[in-house]
């Protein structure tokens, strides 16, 4: 285990600070709002530099200097420290980091023994008020860590995957050709869950805002799904260079016409169906862009976007007010249009790696026939539902995030009384989630069920998916079925075939089992579908 010493000095008096070694360190510079986090060699001459007119730390006014040192720091441990501080204190969120960019991102023999030690050396800032959260892993689990722009490291393949955006857009590639006859031509990036498009879709974003050459675009980013829509929004208004307001809904898109749009979770954009009391806004989208209401909200960031980004998986379409795969297709790849295509394929966020997405929905669809394991990843079907309570309960002790999510196979009891427990498996009384917004931030909804529209498109790090009554086995046609009786969502089930509600439940169920970042935990309420899945899935 690394030991580290931390001393506090007033900041400008260089002749009291006394240092143990003279070693590579890290320091702090703190005035009780904001904070400066570096890492020198020399830290007295560094800080001598930082109070000179001309230095960009000079206009803080820092009163105390922070400054850990061990006698095992080198220089690239010390970098890999600086970085994770840096990305870490500005999710807590105690002080205003004002780093105008990150630490480096390194690789060393050593690594792993740093990063223990790591868990440390953050007690000791919280013990000295530098930080909000005792244990640096809670952080881990914050939107504002995993998608504030300015702290991201991109994968390479992202890294590609961005220069290739940001060429088209520099080359003129997306604008129609000269001949009238054809249209504006979007960028379209397909990947399936878990790919990073979020990640890369939000640094995109902070890209353009923040560089000068494209200052004078009027540029939005557009989400569907009001829960991811507010997580983004949360990151943005704390993100230096970006606003609250920069995020938009799909209906925003119709009041002003954009020079840029990048819309993520596209496969979530609306039409006129089983869109409930959203259909008088969505008339009035239409009205403004003088479009009848077989117009969508995609045709929306068609007409009034002069370029337009789309991240895209059609397997996510969960509900017949989705635009569907053949009408997204036809608009897109029209041969008067065209698209840009780029693929993202490396799996960032579950651990099972890149064969796991396939190989669920291929379960699902009765498309495989193979039983596959995955190491390094917690993937289970519980015959039992109080084993599976109980293991979610120790996982989300150890790790948080940890949440039931389901289709819609119990009705909602609980909006007419809630008291009312609105599902009830084995001796557990459980209700769906009662809020959208901030539902994964709430520790009092962690023993709460989930649904689609509460987590499409965020990471837990352990899903316990319960397959409802909804989705049942048929022996006699050795199929998966949907129970109409038994499914009681009715903005998907109004006026759709069997087949077509197959499909979107089990996309829904698909979402939902490829969500868990460590882990998937599976209860299925029908016997004879518990074991059919038993074919494929590590039982206990």
């Amino acid at each position: 285990m690394i030991q580290f010493k931390i001393q506090s000095f007033a900041y400008r008096d260089f002749d009291s600070w006394c240092l143990p070694w003279d070693y590579h360190c890290l320091y702090i510079l703190e005035n009780g709002y904001q904070i400066y986090i570096g890492e020198t060699k020399e830290v007295i001459r560094r800080s001598k530099e930082h109070c000179m007119p001309s230095d960009f730390c000079n206009q803080f006014h820092f009163k105390t200097a922070y400054v850990i040192t061990s006698e095992d720091f080198e220089e690239t441990p010390v970098k890999h420290y600086e970085d994770l501080l840096i990305r870490l204190m500005r999710a807590d969120g105690k002080f205003e980091v004002v780093n105008q960019k990150n630490g480096e991102w390194t690789h060393y023999k050593r690594k792993n023994l740093f990063e223990i030690s790591f868990d440390q050396l953050w007690l000791k800032l919280e013990s000295l008020g530098l930080v909000n959260e005792k244990h640096f892993q809670s952080i881990l689990n914050t939107g504002m860590y995993k998608y504030c722009p300015d702290t991201m490291n991109v994968t390479q393949a992202q890294h590609e995957a961005l220069t290739s955006i940001i060429h088209t857009i520099d080359s003129g590639e997306t604008f129609p050709y000269n001949d009238q006859r054809f249209l504006a031509r979007p960028i379209l990036i397909e990947g399936d869950a878990g790919t990073g498009k979020t990640v890369v879709a939000t640094t995109l974003f902070y890209y353009l805002k923040t560089h000068p050459k494209y200052k004078n675009l009027k540029i939005g980013l557009v989400y569907s799904n009001p829960a991811m829509r507010n997580v983004i929004q949360q990151v943005f208004a704390h993100t230096p260079g970006l606003r609250k307001n920069d995020v938009i809904a799909p209906i925003d898109v119709t009041k002003h016409r954009y020079d840029l749009i990048i819309c993520d979770e596209a496969q979530r954009l609306r039409q006129a169906k089983n869109i409930g009391r959203y259909m008088v806004h969505f008339k009035k989208g239409n009205e403004r862009l003088h479009l009848d209401n077989s117009h969508d909200e995609l045709d929306w960031l068609l007409l009034n976007a002069d370029r337009l980004i789309l991240f895209y998986d059609p397997k996510q379409i969960v509900c017949p007010s989705d635009v569907s795969q053949i009408k997204f297709d036809k608009r897109l790849k029209d041969r008067k249009r065209g698209i840009r295509p780029i693929a993202l394929k490396e799996q960032m966020r579950i651990h099972a790696g890149s064969q796991y997405v396939p190989y669920i929905y291929d379960i699902l669809f009765q498309k495989n026939n193979i039983s596959k394991k995955f190491a390094n990843y917690d993937f289970k079907l519980f015959s039992n539902f109080r084993d599976m309570w109980d293991a979610l309960e120790e996982n989300e002790a150890a790790a948080k995030l940890c949440r039931f999510c389901s289709g819609y196979g119990w009705p909602w009891i609980s909006k007419e009384d809630s008291k009312k427990p609105d599902i009830w498996l084995g001796n557990h009384g459980i209700w769906w989630n009662r809020q959208t917004d901030g539902w994964l931030q709430n520790p009092e909804a962690k023993l709460e069920m989930g649904s689609v529209y509460s987590l499409a498109g965020l990471d837990l790090n352990y899903a316990a998916v319960i397959i409802g009554p909804d989705l049942i086995y048929d022996l006699t046609d050795q199929r998966i079925k949907v129970d109409r009786q038994n499914y009681f969502d009715n903005k998907v089930k109004h006026g759709v075939t069997d087949e077509e509600l197959t499909t979107f439940l089990l996309n829904t169920y698909a979402v939902l089992m490829t969500r868990g970042i460590l882990g998937t935990y599976v209860y299925a309420c029908d016997p004879n579908l518990h074991r059919y899945l038993q074919r494929f899935i590590p039982s206990v």
